[in-house]
């Protein structure tokens, strides 16, 4: 039996049965690369979230004895101690969120976001005696996604 005009179609069948493999693990990593972008930007913008929520909840839960909030187009949240006078107030600055504390007649403003991160809206809206609601809109630089975080905050009081 004559086996040698059967190398070169075997060989064309090898070849093609090959490239359609490359091809299918080329789409299927470089999908997997892309959901992966998503995934560390979704963390990065979900960890920003957290960090800045932290210390706003913190102040309601712990210090804040009034809360007041202007409406606008840059919402503020103003909070005043329960004791002493301190008045420590969140608000949205060149893209970041900011803390500014006046004690007395001192003041002084710390920016509460992360750098990699810009904060493009701030919303508070009370819903209750007791509750304040605060929506964050967060956008990474790097890869321009953009997520909507939306918190409800109890005040406190300090009482806990």
């Amino acid at each position: 039996m004559n086996n040698k005009g059967y190398l070169l179609a075997e060989m064309c069948i090898a070849l093609a049965v090959a490239a359609v493999a490359a091809v299918i693990m080329y789409n299927g990593l470089s999908g997997f690369a892309c959901s992966w972008q998503n995934v560390q930007s979704d963390l990065l913008l979900y960890r920003a979230a957290r960090y800045s929520q932290s210390f706003i909840e913190q102040e309601l839960l712990l210090h804040a004895a009034d809360v007041k909030i202007t409406a606008g187009s840059n919402d503020k949240i103003v909070c005043k101690e329960v004791r002493g006078n301190r008045q420590t107030t969140f608000y949205r600055n060149s893209g970041a969120l900011a803390r500014e504390i006046k004690y007395n007649s001192s003041r002084g403003v710390n920016p509460l976001s992360l750098a990699e991160v810009t904060l493009e809206k701030l919303d508070a809206e009370q819903i209750a005696d007791d509750k304040i609601k605060v929506t964050m809109l967060l956008k990474d630089n790097a890869s321009g996604r953009s997520k909507k975080f939306t918190e409800v905050y109890v005040m406190a009081n300090g009482s806990f």
